[in-house]
């Protein structure tokens, strides 16, 4: 009997045991094995009880980029094998589309930059445009990956877009779809045969060479110019990457090695899984260190863009003139996942310029990207920006009309006044005055606080903005009920997040990247 009663004591105690682990299991998760057997207890409930049967397959989507989500990175996403069959386009420059940078910003898709002579720069697409619909549907809460396939199609094709302008002004707009081939190298102007002129100002023999985008043709186009400008016996060289949204590490590192001595720190990668790599020049500079360099760049100034600009500014090898850059400064590497289930893109490091600073633009932080040389923060207005960039598209046009092509009469008044361009005049007199004393002239502001309270208004205008669209969307959905025209299924798209997340900074670009080594765009 005293046997039979400590046996039943031992299975009792094993069995208090095991309800008491299981209770303190399920009321404080301490284990990732805990946690997936919540998620996977969910889902038999649901797959068990939920009073419709539920899609297995979205059950399990849902549940991948609720994961995602929670790390509010708009770089880290799921693909499905669907969203794979495009991905490896445009590496090289040459790709089928309207010819555009895209990212969600506010729950709306934004057009990051549309590349030169695209078929959206030619129909008037601007950075820092907010797609409101495409053929007709509202982008409003539309993933990424949908609005990217709208976008997307046959060369020869037509799209509607409706847009939003920086200056608030709505377009309909609609751009044929065309196979692009991308010179990522261009001068000031065409002469008469349709070449390149490589001088902004012949007479003081000041080159300007405009790097549209980095990819495996950059570094060999831009190697060629300068050896032309060189070749000429330049004495000063504009370097415009004004709206280059950036593209491969190895040819940022490639056009970077061309201005400094060799071992110059370039840029650092470092992340929680990645051992830091420093990338230097590695061949002696091909512009003498005697010639001096302005940079220009601005707000569409992204990635790769930023890299090259803060190389040069950091090493005093330039000096920098315009706005502070985009803040792109993440890697992503894809993973592609077992079974053919599709893939995972996720950040896993981040890129510093020499100095140390953050090339990303990080929730936390106000600084980001590059800024400006001190006393050489030169803004543009949207209207002043849009104004610029139609002239631009118009060619040779203003300085032909304007008598200013034969003879090379291009001043930083010509310059302000013709082409609209206050920070290409800016840069030429920069130039002119470094030439002249021997010392970079003030040409702008002072920039820092400039800077940041700048940011912060257009952030908080582009919320309100959001908040606008929500309203004006639930008004739109009221007035269809009173009028009699709204019938069940036409209820508004549901928007993630409410107004005070809406009022959240948390929105970066999506300019896809894909190897550690790699910084690549995402062209539609």
């Amino acid at each position: 009997m005293k046997t039979r009663i400590t046996a039943q004591m031992v299975v009792l105690t094993v069995v208090s045991a095991f309800l008491f682990a299981l209770t303190t299991s399920w009321a404080r998760p301490n284990s990732v094995f805990d946690q997936l057997d919540l998620l996977v207890d969910i889902r038999h409930e649901l797959m068990q009880g939920y009073v419709d049967e539920p899609d297995q397959q979205a059950l399990i989507e849902a549940a991948v980029r609720g994961m995602i989500d929670s790390l509010n990175d708009p770089h880290t996403s799921f693909l499905t094998t669907e969203d794979l069959e495009g991905f490896d386009r445009q590496v090289r420059g040459t790709f089928s589309g309207i010819g555009a940078e895209v990212d969600l910003h506010e729950n709306r898709l934004r057009i990051v930059t549309p590349l030169e002579d695209s078929p959206a720069w030619e129909a008037g697409v601007m950075a820092g445009d907010m797609v409101l619909e495409i053929d007709g549907e509202s982008t409003l809460g539309m993933s990424l990956t949908e609005a990217v396939r709208k976008l997307t199609g046959e060369a020869g094709t037509d799209v509607n877009i409706r847009v939003r302008h920086e200056s608030g002004e709505e377009q309909d707009i609609t751009i044929t779809r065309d196979v692009i081939n991308i010179q990522t190298v261009r001068g000031f102007r065409r002469d008469t045969d349709q070449q390149y002129e490589l001088f902004v100002d012949r007479d003081n023999r000041i080159g300007y060479l405009r790097l549209t985008q980095f990819t495996e043709r950059t570094a060999g186009e831009l190697r060629t110019a300068l050896q032309q400008l060189n070749e000429q016996e330049m004495r000063g060289l504009v370097l415009d990457m004004r709206f280059n949204p950036g593209g491969l590490l190895e040819s940022a590192v490639e056009v970077s090695d061309m201005f400094l001595p060799q071992g110059s720190p370039i840029a650092s990668v470092e992340g929680r899984s990645v051992s830091r790599q420093e990338f230097a020049a590695r061949t002696a500079p091909l512009v003498n260190e005697d010639i001096p360099i302005v940079v220009l760049a601005n707000e569409s100034s992204a990635s790769a863009a930023e890299i090259v600009t803060g190389a040069l500014q950091d090493n005093d090898r330039a000096l920098f003139v315009g706005a502070r850059t985009f803040g792109k400064g993440s890697v992503q590497q894809v993973r592609m996942l077992e079974g053919g289930r599709g893939a995972l893109k996720m950040t896993n490091a981040y890129y510093y310029v020499p100095s140390g600073r953050l090339i990303h633009r990080r929730d936390d932080s106000d600084l980001w990207g590059v800024d400006p040389t001190e006393g050489s923060y030169v803004p543009m207005s949207p209207e002043q920006m849009r104004e610029m960039l139609e002239i631009r598209r118009d060619g040779d046009r203003v300085l032909r009309d304007n008598g200013n092509r034969e003879n090379g009469a291009v001043t930083p008044e010509t310059i302000e006044e013709q082409l609209k361009d206050m920070q290409l005049a800016a840069a030429l007199r920069a130039m002119l005055g470094k030439l002249d004393t021997g010392d970079w002239p003030s040409v702008g502001e002072s920039g820092v606080d400039e800077l940041i309270a700048a940011s912060r208004r257009q952030t908080l205008e582009q919320q309100r903005q959001a908040l606008r669209d929500r309203l004006s969307q639930l008004e739109s959905e009221m007035d269809r009920i009173d009028a009699g025209e709204w019938k069940p299924g036409d209820e508004t798209a549901a928007i993630e997040g409410d107004a005070g997340e809406l009022l959240d900074e948390g929105d970066e670009p999506a300019i896809e990247e894909r190897q550690p080594e790699e910084l690549e765009p995402v062209e539609q």
